[in-house]
């Protein structure tokens, strides 16, 4: 963990990114396979892969009452100390006791990250946090502390990361960051790199993957610029969510990869009828089950509005419905070779959605537009008082509902 904390330092000494890739290079080759996995996932700034659910639940009062005891140093000094360095992790480096010799290894702060996962209670996770700091140097307590709030702060993107695990075992850039989309997770990722199986790499069912998102741009003109022809849809906003489906489950996940299947009991039934062994992404919104059309938004956004949602929906007059969704991945008994959207053509994947239907959501499918003047008019419409604004993104994207209510936003597709 030492070798870590010290190679950390040396990334946030510099601010050119080329140094910064390098250094975690070297360090991923100096290290045994294991640990150079967990190490990639640590300097992600996260205790475990995107993919895993598990969460530390260790908020700032807790870390902060666990340096304060092990330090001896009283609120006001502590007070002062972050003042100064504006980080959790710089107080703990200097306000704990100066242990030199380094005992703690990757495998064991993984392990201690588990088990304070898994603890029920602030007590029991604060007693597994102290034994942890405990046995750390002051250097390795100021990152065990940063991964813990979810940011090393040392000017290092996952991109980074990905681009140090090709570069430290020589495997292509766009393998590397294929496989950490589709795995969720870096440590596997470079286990396949240094392998050479970086082709090998599957996407999973219930392992939720990155979201695609919109880019904004600030005219119809700079759109076109991206792609000559296009596809516009109506943008709805609700809740992103993504759906995974297999022959006896539907599980929805967040745009954070938690999963909210709990918060839609109601979209699992309305999924069931999809292709079996599939990955979609969509806008989640409440609708009207009578008029079917699209109710605002807002209806789904505070926790006592959501709440009141779905018991509406068990009275059959509302219910969460999901729009026109984006194929991530499908695969079937007739179809022995999955079929993966991510980077498949746009009348591929609108032939896919014409394929099958979803009967709980009104929707239309994204008309083509090849001009500049086509285009502008659509952002007008877009920009009206009625409707919440326009928004646009570099190819491939999804389809969307175009009901007449809550008023949708545009966005442009490369055709």
């Amino acid at each position: 963990m030492l070798h870590f904390a010290r190679t950390c330092d040396a990334i946030a000494s510099t601010s050119k990114k080329l140094e910064k890739t390098a250094l975690v290079a070297d360090y991923l080759r100096a290290l045994f396979l294991n640990e150079a996995a967990i190490a990639t996932i640590f300097l992600s700034g996260r205790p475990f892969a995107a993919f895993d659910e598990a969460t530390l639940q260790v908020g700032g009062a807790l870390l902060w009452r666990a340096i304060g005891e092990l330090s001896g140093r009283s609120e006001h000094e502590l007070t002062e100390i972050y003042r100064k360095h504006g980080d959790a992790g710089s107080v703990a480096a200097e306000a704990l006791p100066g242990r030199t010799e380094a005992v703690l290894s990757l495998l064991e702060v993984q392990h201690a990250f588990s088990e304070i996962a898994v603890a029920r209670g602030p007590a029991a996770k604060a007693h597994l946090l102290l034994q942890l700091l405990e046995r750390s140097t002051p250097l390795e307590a100021k990152y065990i502390v940063k991964i813990i709030g979810g940011d090393l702060r040392i000017g290092l993107k996952e991109s980074l990361v990905e681009e140090a695990i090709a570069r430290a075992f020589e495997a292509p850039l766009e393998q590397v960051k294929r496989a950490n989309m589709l795995l969720g997770d870096l440590g596997a990722t470079l286990r396949l790199a240094s392998a050479g199986k970086l082709a090998e790499a599957r996407l999973r069912l219930f392992h939720p993957i990155d979201f695609m998102l919109a880019s904004p741009v600030a005219s119809s003109g700079e759109a076109l610029s991206y792609f000559e022809n296009v596809a516009v849809e109506d943008k709805y906003d609700g809740i992103r969510a993504q759906a995974h489906i297999s022959q006896s489950e539907v599980r929805i996940f967040s745009r954070t990869r938690d999963e909210i299947t709990e918060s839609f009991p109601e979209l699992p039934l309305a999924l069931a009828g999809l292709p079996k062994d599939a990955i979609l992404d969509g806008e989640t919104l409440p609708g009207a089950r009578v008029a079917r059309a699209l109710l605002p938004a807002k209806a789904e956004r505070s926790p006592s509005a959501r709440s009141s949602s779905v018991s509406a929906a068990r009275t059959s007059a509302t219910r969460p419905c999901a729009t026109s969704p984006w194929p991530i991945w499908f695969s079937t008994s007739s179809t022995p070779t999955a079929n993966f959207f991510s980077t498949a053509p746009f009348a591929s994947a609108r032939r896919f959605l014409m394929s099958f239907s979803l009967p709980h959501a009104p929707r239309s499918f994204a008309s083509l537009k090849h001009s500049r003047d086509s285009l502008s008019k659509i952002q007008m419409r877009a920009l009206s008082p009625q409707c919440s604004g326009r928004r646009s993104r570099p190819p491939p994207l999804r389809k969307t509902s175009k009901p007449s209510s809550p008023p949708p936003a545009t966005v442009a597709t490369r055709a």
